[in-house]
């Protein structure tokens, strides 16, 4: 509790200290005009297309697990989503999520192995999906930024690009090739033996063993379901564009000047690129850089610092609310075992 309290800190202070020394110079009172002066209408339109995010995230994380238990839920997937928000936005590099969801996914009862499996595969998914439609904007939007008077940046960001490129592809070979992924997981597992008796040890690394036996029966069996991967990419491609396009609505909302959708959605994909290089939780500092860098090309410092704290209540700091609640919500009990009854597979852990 207190790591978390002190990142969600860190993340606060960073972000509003770099907001209040980069424009110290506007005008507060014009800013707070601003605000008053905003159309809620845009700003809800931002905010409901990041609920859309979260619900299609919810829906492909349900959808991939009901090919290993039946009991998942929409509901229950929209939380575990919401404490993976959470998770992502307050650890560095957003490595905290998949824990955080395979730690629940597992108290509600479904097997280590096969719960890891479906992150794993919804991961692939999303990374891949991340690098694809990036690759795409990067394609049709990259002349704005050459267009500018940042052409340095786009190092940068081809350089989260190829990161973002590069972990898609460990993320692969984890899943296909057993051998490699059994060398990672014994390597981790080797510092233990130095704390525990051999009679311990060698339980837990037959434990072990068998978590990743089944994890890669799994990862195979959901891997060759092509329809299932087609329906997860074409909602991923979905809910990155709702993602892309929400400082469309904030600009909208602060009555910035005639707009250019696809050089806003352009812009956005470019500061995400960038951000992945931030190992501080929430990419704080650079992400507020990279957007007053780019978004300062066509707004004015008043509308910039006003679209900036909105963009980033939306995107970020909405995430650790809605998080924060989802954390204290807890699953209604049912007479029902998640490791037992599965689709395709029964749940032994000693098989």
């Amino acid at each position: 509790m207190k790591k978390r309290l002190f990142n969600i800190i860190l993340i606060f202070t960073i972000s509003i200290g770099f907001i209040a020394y980069h424009f110290r110079t506007v005008d507060t009172a014009s800013v707070w005009e601003g605000l008053k002066n905003a159309h809620i209408g845009w700003l809800f339109g931002g905010m409901f297309a990041m609920f859309l995010y979260w619900l299609l995230e919810a829906f492909i994380l349900h959808r991939i697990s009901r090919k290993v238990t039946i009991h998942s839920t929409i509901g229950e997937a929209f939380r575990i989503t919401l404490v993976g928000q959470f998770f992502n936005t307050i650890t560095p590099l957003a490595t905290g999520g998949q824990p955080a969801q395979l730690y629940i996914l597992t108290k509600n009862g479904m097997d280590a192995g096969a719960a890891s499996s479906v992150l794993l595969i919804k991961l692939i998914v999303y990374q891949g999906m991340l690098v694809v439609n990036s690759l795409i904007v990067l394609l049709f939007g990259y002349h704005y930024l050459l267009n500018g008077s940042l052409p340095k940046m786009s190092v940068l960001i081809l350089m989260g690009f190829t990161l973002n490129t590069l972990f898609i592809v460990a993320l692969i070979v984890v899943g296909k090739n057993k051998k490699i992924a059994s060398l990672i997981v014994h390597f981790l597992l080797k510092p233990v033996s130095f704390f525990t008796k051999t009679e311990t040890y060698s339980s837990l690394k037959n434990n072990v063993e068998q978590k990743m036996n089944l994890f890669h029966a799994e990862s195979k069996r959901i891997s060759v379901d092509l329809k299932l991967l087609l329906q997860c990419s074409v909602l991923t491609t979905l809910q990155l564009w709702l993602f892309f396009s929400i400082p469309y609505f904030v600009l909208q909302g602060v009555g910035a000047g005639p707009l250019d959708l696809l050089q806003i959605i352009a812009f956005h994909t470019f500061i995400i690129m960038f951000s992945s290089l931030i190992p501080i939780p929430g990419g704080s500092g650079g992400a507020e850089l990279s957007f007053s860098l780019l978004f300062g090309l066509i707004l004015d410092p008043t509308t910039l610092v006003l679209s900036l704290f909105l963009w980033r209540f939306i995107t970020y700091y909405s995430c650790i609310l809605f998080g924060s609640i989802s954390l204290m919500v807890k699953k209604k009990e049912k007479a029902q075992d998640f490791g037992k009854t599965t689709r395709g597979v029964e749940m032994n852990p000693h098989r």
